[in-house]
């Protein structure tokens, strides 16, 4: 059975199963089919999970650290009370993305990118396509209208972002520059945020760009890195969700930008949060249904990830999570010397951070499987030569590349 993982049809059909795109979950004619594919799916992850605990029994402190995160999640809902059997799939979701991720990259690493590229890359390519088709989405759900074949437009970033960087390290793995079809999968990712407006989505593509732009030019500062990346996001965090300074900047964000302080009302969902975290700081709410969260907060979530986890699963679960971040940061930024891959993916971490600060993704754990990546970054680096040299393809050929010098080519 490991010889599957060598394969990359069946890294594929593993991402298909991962990553069913959310139309068949959200459309009742697809009802069935959906039944069959939860049914199919749970098989999936049970012998994924099976299969990692056999044949890779050293369990890694990033994969502890997921598990820690999820239990607590369980065990908050569970002792508030609250909806506890919804979370189940998902959890089991998120860690089998992050078993087949390692094992992936610990088996072959090449085999893991090219199957998860294709499936994700054909999945984002078809979503474009719905968005062309349907520009005011295709069906219906929740109150929503602009759903298409990945789902509501905020939430499709979650898959967006997970084909982009599986086909750019694969580009970068392979011939040391972006392929035709990584420039493909991020152009149209990119212009599916813009066609489907969400601006959230947008910044976070637009911060990507700029770090993948740094990369392709060689201009990679250590100074952008996991600590650079906590500071700015906790100071936003409690300039704007807690002291509110904002209102200091009012003669910009009313008079010359013509937005309102509220941010289109959501500090009184903010409020609300908050007051549900000082009433139970160490579990929270746990999980609610999402009328449950509107009676409560006013929404269906706080629109701020990291407010959310904490009136849900208290301080806690906030830790943890900034714990696997870390982590993933930690690992980024011992390797930032070994070329382009690991400040791409460090760029991908940030624009996240960054997104977060505005939406609270109900999928967010598709985003793990980058998260897997930056923990285990070495093995998805470039392969080197007996002389410690990185070993580039190109048309069919292989040229070799001096570590820690990226200027030339010495050809076989």
């Amino acid at each position: 059975m490991k010889k599957l993982m060598n394969q990359r049809w069946f890294i594929a059909l593993v991402f298909m199963v991962l990553y069913k795109p959310a139309m068949f979950s959200q459309m009742p004619a697809l009802h069935t089919f959906d039944t069959i594919s939860n049914v199919f799916k749970v098989m999936v992850i049970a012998v994924l999970g099976v299969w990692f605990f056999y044949f890779y029994q050293k369990v890694s402190l990033f994969f502890v650290g997921i598990v820690f995160f999820e239990v607590w999640r369980v065990l908050a809902t569970i002792y508030c009370g609250g909806n506890y059997t919804s979370l189940f799939i998902a959890i089991l979701n998120a860690l089998a993305i992050c078993l087949v991720v390692e094992m992936g990259l610990k088996t072959d690493p090449d085999a893991l990118l090219d199957g998860a590229s294709f499936t994700l890359g054909l999945f984002v390519l078809i979503n474009f396509a719905t968005v062309l088709l349907f520009p005011q989405g295709m069906y219906e759900f929740n109150t929503f209208t602009q759903n298409y074949f990945l789902g509501y437009r905020n939430n499709s970033i979650m898959l967006f972002f997970p084909a982009i960087i599986f086909s750019i390290v694969r580009s970068l793995r392979k011939y040391n520059k972006l392929t035709l079809s990584s420039f493909v999968i991020t152009a149209v990712s990119f212009a599916t945020v813009i066609l489907a407006f969400s601006a959230t989505s947008v910044i976070g593509m637009t911060v990507f760009t700029l770090f993948l732009l740094l990369a392709l030019i060689n201009k990679m500062p250590n100074f952008l890195n996991i600590i650079t990346y906590l500071a700015i996001n906790i100071a936003y965090f409690f300039g704007v969700i807690i002291l509110r300074l904002q209102e200091a900047f009012a003669f910009i964000i009313v008079d010359m930008l013509g937005r309102d302080l509220t941010f289109t009302g959501r500090t009184k969902i903010w409020d609300s949060a908050l007051a549900a975290f000082a009433k139970s700081p160490v579990f929270g709410v746990g999980e609610i249904e999402n009328q449950a969260s509107r009676d409560l907060i006013g929404a269906t979530h706080a629109h701020n990830y990291y407010l959310d986890l904490l009136y849900k699963s208290g301080l806690p679960g906030f830790l943890i999570f900034f714990a696997i971040l870390i982590i993933c940061g930690v690992a980024l930024y011992r390797n930032r010397k070994n070329g382009k891959i690991p400040f791409i993916v460090s760029g991908a971490i940030c624009a996240f951070m960054i997104m977060l600060q505005s939406e609270a993704y109900y999928n967010i754990y598709y985003f793990f499987s980058i998260l897997t990546l930056a923990a285990f970054i070495p093995y998805a680096l470039p392969k080197k030569g007996e002389d410690g040299n990185f070993i580039f393809e190109e048309k069919g050929k292989h040229s070799l590349k001096k570590k820690h010098s990226y200027h030339y080519y010495l050809r076989k």
